[in-house]
């Protein structure tokens, strides 16, 4: 990760240059205006720094996630146990009053430490925006709401399936109509997060379109946390387009050595929709997706899959319940259909800075999956507390 470490350094170096320069010289005829720099230090804002003139703003922080597990199955308890989730600290920088920012975030809580996001955007005007980097591919709008504002404890089982990951590239957005229309287009590597170069050889494109009739509709699945909120929708639709060029582990039998086989070329095409609304103390989101893999050599593959979830806040901005349940078949030609839903009591102490959630997830599947669980009925018991600064 040392070239990683190397470009955040050059990045935080050339916003501080870029923070400089944007101080306006002095007039020989007036004196300077102060813009001294103003601190703050709290739970809700982290530790940072803005000048008053708001001219160049830095803060850091750390999200950090706690869980109890408890899963069955047929055979009796399959696991249970604590582990930290997830801890990722941040630091976030913009300038020139918003029109650039800057935005790195590692992953600390797995085994090998890992580079999540490592961005920069110009955005000179609502309707034209550009970002470079390593960051949230705009696919689907669960996972482009930030981790700390989702209702559940992670993402549904249908939308981890289908949509794309972090990923690197660069990527062309921008809004109209004060927020009623958003677009986003990007070109990425398509090999996944914190590897150089693009291992795949052919660049993977993905999109999304979003509407919102009514008023703007920012990515937070908790807005009721602030008070009652006016009725908002907003109806989205995603692509992904992929030329791919996958590979497998095979075990060499003379050696007896582990090498990399290439497999044939494929094409990859996924389809999306989603709507969200948000109304007074309740929210409902629903997504479904539509996959297509064609090999260059083999059988085209097919795939499905939906899920929908609402929560209503029973006692206003503290206490939440939610519900959730999804179907998918990744591939209709094997038995491979999984079926969940979930309950969900989420108890909010600082907002969404310090919370807990306790979910249930029933989960039905045909076949075991790469996750671990067992073909058949699983049972899972989360209880998470969430700290974010």
């Amino acid at each position: 990760m040392s070239h990683r470490i190397r470009a955040l350094a050059s990045g935080l170096a050339s916003l501080a240059m870029a923070s400089s320069f944007s101080l306006p010289a002095a007039r020989a005829d007036a004196p300077a205006k102060s813009d001294t720099f103003v601190f703050h230090a709290s739970l809700a804002d982290g530790l940072g720094f803005r000048t008053e003139q708001d001219k160049f703003v830095l803060d850091a922080g750390v999200l950090s996630q706690m869980r109890f597990d408890a899963i069955s199955n047929s055979d009796g308890l399959a696991s249970d146990g604590f582990n930290v989730a997830v801890v990722r600290p941040y630091i976030r920088a913009r300038a020139f009053h918003d029109q650039v920012r800057f935005f790195v975030q590692p992953e600390l809580a797995t085994a090998t430490p890992k580079l999540l996001d490592l961005e920069i955007a110009w955005q000179p005007m609502p309707e034209l925006g550009i970002k470079v980097g390593q960051f949230l591919t705009p696919f689907s709008r669960a996972f482009f709401t930030p981790v700390p504002i989702l209702q559940f404890p992670d993402f549904s089982r249908v939308n981890e399936k289908f949509r794309a990951g972090r990923d690197t590239g660069m990527m062309l957005f921008g809004s109209t109509g004060k927020g009623r229309l958003e677009y986003y287009a990007g070109a990425f590597n398509g090999n996944g997060i914190d590897k150089g170069g693009n291992d795949d050889t052919s660049v993977m494109g993905i999109g999304r379109l979003a509407v919102n009739p009514v008023r703007a509709m920012p990515y937070d699945e908790t807005p009721s946390l602030r008070g009652a909120v006016p009725f908002g929708i907003s109806i989205g639709v995603n692509g992904i387009a992929d030329r791919a060029h996958p590979t497998k582990q095979q075990t060499d039998a003379a050696t007896g050595a582990q090498t990399t086989v290439a497999l044939p070329a494929e094409t990859r095409l996924t389809a999306g929709a989603d709507v969200f609304i948000a109304w007074d103390r309740f929210t409902f989101l629903a997504e479904a997706y539509a996959r297509q893999v064609q090999p260059d050599e083999g059988k085209r593959i097919q795939g499905f899959g939906g899920y929908a979830q609402a929560g209503y806040f029973v006692v206003p901005k503290r206490f939440e319940i939610a519900a959730r349940a999804g179907v998918m078949d990744p591939d209709t030609s094997k038995p491979d259909t999984e079926r969940s839903v979930e309950g969900l009591l989420n108890g909010y102490v600082v907002g969404n800075h310090l919370k807990m959630g306790l979910r249930y997830m029933w989960l039905r599947t045909e076949a075991k999956t790469a996750d671990g669980y067992a073909a058949g009925t699983n049972h899972k018991l989360t209880f998470q507390v969430q700290l974010w600064i």
